[in-house]
C-alpha cells in the first residue's frame, strides 16, 4: 500500500484527458513535438563532497520532468531528486528555453519512484495528462527527455508501447510498469511518454 511520504502543500489536481488532444484529433510527430517540448524540463542536482584529505569535488547527477501546471508544479522520478533530498542540495530545473529555477519538494513517493516539484514561476505551457489503461500494446509513443544530460534537452524518440503491466522488481520494491521501444537513456528519467493524442 502506497504511502505518501514527505508532503508539504496540499495535493494539487489536474485535468486528465484520456483520449484527446486539445481539437480531439491524433496529432502527428512534428504537431506532439511542438505541443510538449515546452513542458518538458531537465531537472540538476549538483552536489558536493569533501573526502578524508580535505579534498572537494562536485558532481551533478541529470534527469528529466513535466510540468503539470501553468504555477510551476513538476512530475520526475523521485530517484532524479532523492539526492537532493537526502542531502539538502539545490535542485535546478531548466526550461526547454534555457531559463534556469531552483525547485523546491512538494512531495514523493519512493515506492513508486514518483515526486512532485515547484518552480516560482507563471504562464509555463502544461502537457495534457492521459489514462494509461487506455493505453494498447502497439499504440506509438514517444518520449522527451534529456538524455546524457540538460545540454541535450528536448531530445524526442519514438517506439511503440512493447508491453502492459510489466511486473518488474526495482531494488526489492514490485513495480507494475509499461514497457516501450522508445529510447530510454540515463537522464529520460521522469521525462514523458505521450501518444498521439
Amino acid at each position: 500500500q502506497p504511502s505518501v511520504i514527505y508532503q508539504n502543500t496540499q495535493p494539487i489536481s489536474t485535468q486528465a484527458d484520456p483520449v484527446a488532444s486539445s481539437s480531439g484529433q491524433a496529432m502527428t510527430p512534428e504537431q506532439l513535438y511542438a505541443a510538449n517540448v515546452d513542458a518538458c524540463v531537465g531537472i540538476t542536482v549538483s552536489t558536493t563532497m569533501t573526502n578524508i584529505f580535505g579534498y572537494t569535488s562536485t558532481s551533478a547527477a541529470s534527469g528529466s520532468g513535466f510540468v503539470i501546471t501553468a504555477d510551476g508544479y513538476i512530475v520526475t522520478n523521485y530517484h532524479v531528486i532523492e539526492t537532493a533530498y537526502k542531502g539538502g542540495y539545490d535542485i535546478s530545473v531548466m526550461l526547454h528555453s534555457g531559463e534556469s529555477y531552483i525547485a523546491s519538494i512538494v512531495g514523493f513517493e519512493e515506492d513508486n519512484d514518483v515526486a512532485v516539484l515547484k518552480i516560482e514561476a507563471s504562464g509555463l505551457q502544461t502537457v495534457t495528462l492521459g489514462d494509461s489503461d487506455q493505453l494498447k500494446v502497439g499504440q506509438a509513443v514517444m518520449a522527451i527527455g534529456n538524455p546524457l544530460g540538460v545540454e541535450l534537452r528536448g531530445t524526442f524518440t519514438d517506439g511503440l508501447v512493447s508491453a502492459l503491466d510489466r511486473d518488474v522488481d526495482v531494488d526489492g520494491v514490485s513495480m507494475v510498469l509499461i514497457q516501450t521501444s522508445a529510447a530510454i537513456n540515463m537522464g529520460n528519467s521522469g521525462g514523458a511518454l505521450i501518444n498521439q493524442y
